[in-house]
């Protein structure tokens, strides 16, 4: 094989990998999807506490 033919097929290859890995990354976000129990749980929790109550707990441990 000369150089020009090497060329050609590193050239080749590496747009075969791009591809790929573009098909790759399409099919993981149009096909990853949950469950509804697991959207369920990753649903942020709220952080509000009712104040009363921890001054109640504190209380109590004094």
């Amino acid at each position: 094989m000369n150089r020009k033919e090497l060329v050609i097929i590193a050239i080749v290859i590496f747009l075969t990998m791009v591809a790929w890995v573009a098909f790759g990354i399409y099919h993981a976000k149009t096909s990853s999807t949950l469950p509804a129990n697991q959207l369920k749980s990753t649903t942020p929790l709220t952080p509000n506490f009712d104040n009363d109550i921890i001054n109640q707990l504190k209380n109590r441990e004094e």
